[in-house]
């Protein structure tokens, strides 16, 4: 993984190189929970700020609906129409329309259980600004121009059975799932279903790279 790290962020930083000073650069990872994609995502975006290209990470999960109905959204979380893509389109193009004007991306409040508005600062000095999560790269009506919008488009591949022990691992270990049995219906009823509809529906130019299976990209 570290190799294919380093030749996407060579890729990356030369087609930031032809850009006008002021211009910043997207880039869109996707992939299944439990991909790895989080982790890569935080290796890369270390890469180009150790290279002192001002970068930011942001998570799509920001923009989650907040949960009038918990117990149907518990349920549910992470699919498609429990997202405000609206709201993540507008984001995603005012980055790369209005690049002199800094931002506020919402987050994700693991504690709450839902998104928390102004989390993260996108200044006008940001070059950089990697988005990860399910459908950013989902070609579907709500979710396409904002992906239309990004320079670079990553998919973390995994087999599915990876992913589901991944998941089972996490869901029991945060304490959203209280055993195994439950942490294998959620994974197996919710998030691999998100993954595999997000997979099946990319975007063109997507490329496609592979997890490993390898602690530090099992998030």
């Amino acid at each position: 993984m570290d190799t294919v790290t380093n030749s996407i962020f060579e890729e990356i930083k030369s087609e930031i190189s032809a850009l006008p000073e002021d211009q910043r650069y997207l880039v869109g990872i996707g992939g299944f929970p439990g991909s790895g994609k989080s982790s890569f995502t935080k290796h890369l975006t270390d890469k180009f700020t150790n290279s002192s290209i001002k970068t930011v990470a942001i998570s799509m999960d920001g923009w989650h609906y907040t949960r009038d109905d918990p117990t149907a959204a518990f349920a549910r979380r992470g699919a498609p129409h429990t997202f405000d893509a609206e709201a993540y389109t507008e984001f995603v193009q005012s980055l790369k329309l209005e690049p002199r004007v800094a931002l506020e991306a919402p987050t994700f409040s693991h504690s709450l259980k839902d998104p928390t508005p102004n989390g993260t600062q996108v200044d006008t000095s940001v070059k950089v600004v990697i988005i990860e999560g399910n459908y950013v790269l989902l070609n579907e009506e709500r979710w396409m121009k904002a992906a239309n919008n990004l320079d670079k488009k990553i998919w973390v591949d995994i087999d599915e059975e990876t992913t589901r022990q991944r998941l089972i691992k996490r869901h029991v270990e945060s304490g959203i799932c209280k055993d195994s049995q439950e942490a294998y219906d959620r994974a197996e009823n919710n998030d691999l279903d998100n993954g595999r509809y997000a997979r099946q529906n990319l975007v063109p130019d997507t490329q496609i790279i592979k997890s490993i299976e390898d602690e530090k990209f099992a998030i």
